[in-house]
This record gives C-alpha cells, structure tokens and sequence, in this order.
C-alpha cells in the first residue's frame, strides 16, 4: 500500500511485495496479493434496501429461488450524488457554482448493472456455501474476461449480488463461429485461465453456458461467470481435488474420478475450442455410460465434413488440449504460445486507434503526479466502470499485457512504452511504481484502466461523485483518516501513510478531513492542467445433438464392454505413478 503514498518503490522492489510497518512500528511482511488489493475494499458489503439505491429496468430471468434484473441507480441516488455536493459547495461559497465548468457540463448516460437476487430461505445449506465461496472468489480477481461483481446486500432474509451486466448471450446464442472468431474467444479465455490458475483458483465448470459475452456487438469481449464451484488455494500452489463438480460433456476423465489437478480446466477448453470450431460436442450420446465410456477414452475425432475446412494448427490445438494424461496435456502458457495462436491472435489486430496510443501514454506519466486520494479515486471510478466507457481503455490494456496474463509486468509495460516513446527506464520505472499502487510488482487490469482514464476525456460528475459516497464510509459528507482506514483496513496501509492521503488532498482548512468541494477540485485542477455485466442468457441457436460417430444401438454384451468410471488412466484415481514426477 505504502507505493499508493510515496509514487515511489525503494532500488531492488521490482517484482516484489514490499514489506509494510505494523502499529507497532516493526517492519513485517505484506499480506499476498489476492488479500491486500485496495481493490477487494471497493466491493461494498451491506444490509439496506436495494431498491432504495436502485431501480430495475427489466427482469431477464425467473426462478425459485431468485430473480435476475438489469438495473440502473436511482434517479434520486444519483441526485444525491450530485445536487446535494453542489449544495454543499454552494453553501460554502464557491465561485464556480453556476459556471460551465467542465464537470456540471458533462452529461453522463446512467450505468447499467446486473442484479441477482437470492431468497436465502429457500436455498440448501451447500447453496449458500457455493454462494459465499463465489462472492469470495469474484472479489480476490481483477480481469478484464471475468465478470466483476460490485456490491453484496443482505436485506430481508435475501442476498443481492450487483454485478457486471453481460446481457449478449452466451457462446451457444452465437453459433456458428469462424476459425478467426474462435481462436480469438479461446485466446481471451485463456489468458482468464491462465490469471485465475496464477491466482491459485481453478474453475472447475467451464463450459459454453459460464462464457458470457458482455452485451450484444457483435465485437463484444466473453466474461467468465459463475465461480460457485470454483476453489481457491490458500497458498499460490495448486493442489489436488476431489470433489465431483462440473459438468459431464466438459468434465475432464480425472474430474469423473474424482482426483485431478487444475489441468482439468484446460480439458474444458479443449472440449469449447472443439464446440467453437465445429458447433459440435467432441463426447456425446444418448446413453450416459457410453458418453463417460468416449470421455474415459477421450474418443473424438475430425472425421466429419465440417472438419474440412478447418485448419491443421487448429486441430493440433485441440489435440494438444484433450490429452488423457495431464502431465502430458496442455498449461494455459503453453496453450497460448501454440501455433495457432501465433496465427490468428495477433496482438496488432486487437490494438485501439493511434490517437488515443498518445492520450494513454501521455496520461501513464501524468499519473504520478496525482496526489494519493486522487488514485483512490480514480481506481473507485475504474472499478465501477461499465464496458461502455472503458471500451478502447482495455485495447490499450491488450497493446501492454503482451503475455496475455491479465497483468502487466515492468518488462511489457518498459518495451511498449519504448517502442512509442523517448521516455528513460528510470523514468518509465517512476511511472510503473505510481501506477502500482497495490506494490505487488505488476500493474493489475483496474489500475491501468485507472491511470488512463481520463485519456478519454472529461469525467462526469456523477462518477466522481459516487467514488466520494464510497470512500466517505461513515456518510459524514466528509472522507476522514478513520474513513480510510475502514477503506484500506486489509492492506497493510499504517497510520503515518492514511494522514499523508488525507493531508495530499485537504488543501483549503487544514481541519484533517477532506470535502467534497476539496474532492472535486482535485480533478478541476488536474483537467485544466491536462487540457483535456451475470445473466445466463437463454440459448438460442443449440447443437446439433443428434450425430454420432458411429451408430449407438449397443446391445448387452457391447454395453459390458465400454469403459467406465473405474478405468486405469494417467493421473486418475488407479494411476500408481500419478504422484510421481
């Protein structure tokens, strides 16, 4: 956290967590990332009325337990936003109340959210373990191809989960899909996959209907969704499961016997990549058994027609994923720097336009020089934004993230900046480490859309307006050092470091607190300076489900035959040599 208040890292960081001082003055080590991000205190846990703070706009699906909505803030919270802080400001005096100053002349369309709504008692007690791991799991990540979720309310005997709108179906409603489409859609999920295993969280259930696309362009990016069966590992190392989770056609054969490694994720992406190319199942039928039986064997093949015109790189993607032995199959890394790939995910074809290159890097060094409740700010901005207005933000994300890992490490962030710029590495160094305000060593997805946010132009005051709500925890109408430390509680941030945020931005009394008025003012001097989606989709278009390889009227005998549950297979449950290096 100390990064957030010096601008600076100390020689010898790079990559590192660096330690933080304890109340008591002594020296320990920083908590991990996945529990010391400032991002995890952005997520708002609380018991009001949702309905108080937001309004449906329409109902997308109905069930026993619970309903899903899109929804939008009410139009009295966002005058409240608004109004009120004006009021304030003018009650204070301000000279620019009235003025065409850049923030009350920009009109800003209300942002879209998904709300899913549980009736706590008409769940299981497993349900409501799945729920809290999910909300668990979803507040540890920050990726541009998982679904984000923004706030948690309990009221009345019900959970509501605010979340991301992904309202363009899932990857059954766009079928079929050319060979570019598909290596494009597999290449994002990978670097999902290859964030959630680097993150010690495994899916679990990947499959076509938890692959959302965020709304309904057609060059609309996925979203991962549904993380209740996830499981996350204490430490960065992953482990062995046993739990039978998931779903047969995309279950991998170790899954079935229920012992497997997170290698069981990267059958599923095989099996998709199958589905996507083909719009067909590698493993189906009619009969349970012989499904498990084609599984257990992985018995697929490219004979079909539609194989045809699909090319050989392709095929030997899919080969290399739905491998039986998954010592032998393929890692998220190894998947992403497959031919393939290389082929028909280019890096150059994903880029944003060259104009706002130059407003990006212009706004990367800029960044420093914000004082540290700015960058708080700014990251509450990013966090909340929706894929409307951060669109080109996450092409520019794409142009630096060259690994496709979802984060950006010094090297990447150094070459692409190099490449377009004349900056010095001590001075792309500096802006790295302002950037990194989490000082975990990379700059994570919402940090960088953070930085570069205002790359975009001018922000509405509504927005900033809503980050002062959020980082005004007690509602005082004022941010405190007790705010802050409410806000950055799990971070490690000690007191010395929560005085130097409010002081950086308490410029008119000196009272050690900041206002609203001295808020805003941040972002009116700095622009004057400068010049400046959970929905399950219903599924429209279904596989063909009816071709078999080979005919499926088995008799006794031929049933007796296939391969089951308890067969020998690398890493499975009878491989005596599955521990072995």
């Amino acid at each position: 956290m100390g990064n957030c208040i010096e601008g600076t890292k100390s020689s010898g960081q790079e990559g590192k967590t660096a330690p933080v001082q304890s109340k008591n003055g002594k020296k320990t080590a920083a908590a991990s990332p996945d529990t010391s991000t400032i991002h995890k205190g952005i997520l708002q846990s609380h018991t009001l009325d949702v309905y108080q703070k937001y309004k449906e706009v329409e109902v997308i699906g109905k069930g026993s337990m619970g309903h899903v909505a899109k929804i939008i803030l009410n139009e009295s919270t966002r005058k409240s936003y608004t109004s009120s802080r004006r009021s304030q400001r003018s009650e204070a005096g301000d000279d620019n109340i009235g003025n065409a100053n850049f923030l009350s002349s920009v009109v800003s369309k209300p942002s879209t959210y998904a709300l899913k709504s549980i009736q706590l008692d008409r769940i299981s007690a497993t349900f409501i373990v799945e729920l809290k791991n999910e909300i668990e799991i979803l507040n540890a990540m920050d990726h541009p191809n998982i679904v984000k979720l923004h706030e948690v309310i309990n009221h009345k005997k019900q959970i509501f989960m605010v979340q991301e709108l992904c309202d363009g179906g899932d990857l059954y409603t766009r079928l079929p899909y050319t060979e570019s489409d598909s290596a494009y859609i597999t290449g994002k999920l990978l670097s999902a996959i290859k964030y959630m295993h680097d993150h010690a969280i495994v899916h679990r259930d990947l499959k076509f209907e938890n692959i959302m696309f965020e709304n309904r362009s057609p060059e609309a990016e996925i979203k991962v969704i549904d993380f209740g069966l996830s499981k996350k590992f204490v430490s960065s190392r992953l482990g062995i499961m046993k739990e039978g989770v998931g779903t047969l056609y995309s279950m991998a054969p170790q899954v079935l016997q229920g012992i497997y490694t997170s290698q069981a994720d990267m059958w599923s992406v095989g099996v998709i990549t199958y589905m996507l190319l083909s719009s067909h199942r590698p493993f189906y039928s009619k009969k349970r058994a012989v499904m498990v039986d084609k599984i257990m064997r992985s018995d697929y093949s490219f004979k079909k027609d539609y194989w045809n015109p699909i090319s050989v790189e392709a095929k030997d993607f899919i080969t290399k994923l739905l491998v039986l032995d998954p010592k032998v199959r393929s890692q998220a890394v190894q998947a992403q720097d497959h031919e393939w790939m290389h082929k028909e995910f280019k890096l150059e074809d994903r880029a944003p336009a060259e104009a706002l290159t130059g407003r990006v890097n212009t706004h990367l060094s800029a960044y420093k020089n914000n004082v540290p409740l700015k960058k708080l700010a700014l990251n509450v901005i990013a966090y909340r934004s929706t894929t409307g207005e951060i669109l080109n933000l996450r092409k520019a994300f794409d142009q630096f993230d060259t690994a496709n890992n979802g984060v950006i490490s010094f090297d990447e962030f150094m070459a692409a900046l190099q490449d377009k710029c004349a900056y010095s590495k001590s001075e792309i160094k500096s802006m790295f480490d302002s950037i990194d305000i989490n000082q975990n060593g990379h700059i994570m997805y919402t940090e960088f859309i953070a930085a570069t946010l205002e790359a975009q132009g001018e922000l509405s005051e509504d927005r900033i307006a809503e980050a002062f709500d959020r980082l005004d925890v007690d509602n005082t109408g004022y941010i405190s050092k007790e705010n802050m430390l409410a806000f950055l509680g799990d971070t490690g941030a000690t007191e010395k470091e929560i005085e130097a945020i409010i002081e950086g931005a308490d410029t008119d009394d000196g009272d050690g607190r900041v206002s609203y008025d001295e808020f805003l003012d941040m972002f009116e001097k700095d622009d004057r300076k400068m010049s400046f989606s959970l929905i399950n989709g219903a599924s429209q278009y279904h596989l063909d489900l009816t071709e078999t390889e080979d005919g499926e009227d088995l008799n006794e005998s031929a049933l007796g035959k296939l391969v089951g549950f308890d067969a020998v297979i690398p890493g499975g449950k009878y491989d005596t040599e599955r521990d072995s290096a």
